[in-house]
């Protein structure tokens, strides 16, 4: 079992708004967020790279769209995507309005996103319009036409359904939204919420995702001339702060694949950039057979396990380090470097 450890630094009022307002000022036209090469392949939209200005652009546009749905603050803004550049995009765009992200799993039911829709009270509801096989967009809409509660649904992406607001087409043109208004609630008292398949439920403040970002930097040594390679597809505490918190915090470059590929991973480490890899525990041994752990871009592997219920992990002796990480649901995080052998 890994030895859960709640974070005890105070970093209150530090979170992703603050993070790329610091990114934006200190090095805007740096490369911060690189999509994978054939990401059209199974979401229909070329990949794209968004220097840390670019990004925060998208965000400001995409704030002043959902805006106009004229939400309460604190209300939810429910996010059905892949972790990497759409979600991470939709949850800094929430933010901003003072509005609470809740991170919805894309292997979701109809009948539990009707559920999460029916229980959400006035929301509105951000999504992307494929990935692979799944139809998050359509299916999005056809929960919100049984319920009164979504104000507003938008998705990134070509062919997108009536209904839904084409994301990517309205912030193209920035000149047909008014800037959106800053919140008026301190940004401490938003919190970001999980949703998992099995109906558990986690709510997460800014502050517990920065610092186990901080200790991941602090244990892997990422530094702005490195990459962060996520494969983390659903979104978790450990996932957010090995991902875009940890990119951000580091100057790392941010590269998340949503849908895994072999072919993209390869080619995400194969300009021989200083790689931290973030992936499931579950997929190690294949990245063993692979022949991706001890490949001399792969500095680091982080492993996301999903339970902190762990065996003792085996010691290593190949040049990639390797470090175990999980969250108990209570949001104490534990990581733990394995020792080489």
């Amino acid at each position: 079992m890994l030895a859960a450890r709640k974070i005890t630094q105070d970093f209150s009022g530090i979170g992703l708004d603050a993070l790329v307002s610091v990114a934006v000022r200190t090095r805007g036209e740096d490369l911060f967020l690189r999509e994978p090469a054939r990401k059209d392949a199974w979401t229909g939209v070329l990949p794209a790279n968004f220097t840390y200005a670019d990004f925060d652009a998208r965000a400001g546009r995409l704030a002043a769209l959902l805006a106009l749905s004229r939400l309460p603050e604190r209300s939810q803004a429910l996010i059905l995507a892949p972790l990497g550049a759409e979600a991470t995009t939709a949850m800094l765009a929430a933010l901003r309005l003072g509005l609470s992200p809740v991170l919805l799993p894309l292997c979701a039911s109809p009948g539990t996103l009707q559920h999460w829709l029916d229980t959400a009270g006035p929301c509105l509801c951000i999504t992307v319009a494929r990935c692979g096989d799944l139809e998050p967009a359509r299916l999005l809409r056809e929960a919100a036409s049984r319920s009164f509660n979504a104000r507003l649904i938008c998705a990134f992406g070509a062919d997108i359904p009536d209904g839904a607001v084409p994301i990517d087409a309205v912030i193209a043109s920035p000149g047909a939204l008014q800037d959106a208004p800053a919140p008026k609630s301190s940004p401490d008292v938003l919190s970001i919420r999980l949703e998992t398949s099995h109906g558990e439920r986690q709510t997460m403040h800014e502050a517990d995702i920065f610092g186990a970002a901080v200790a991941i930097a602090q244990a892997t040594g990422l530094t702005s001339g490195g990459r962060v390679l996520s494969l983390m597809m659903s979104p978790s505490l450990c996932a957010l702060a090995s991902g875009p918190y940890l990119s951000l915090l580091s100057g790392a470059e941010y590269l998340p694949i949503g849908l895994f590929s072999l072919s993209a991973l390869w080619s995400g480490i194969a300009d021989e950039k200083p790689v931290t890899l973030v992936a499931p525990a579950s997929v190690e041994s294949a990245l063993h057979r692979a022949g991706i752990i001890g490949h001399d871009s792969v500095r680091n592997l982080v492993l996301v396990h999903s339970t902190a219920q762990l065996d003792p992990a085996p010691a290593t002796d190949h040049t990639t380090r390797i470090f175990d990480i999980a969250s108990d649901g209570q949001n104490r995080f534990s990581l733990t470097p394995r020792r080489r052998g």
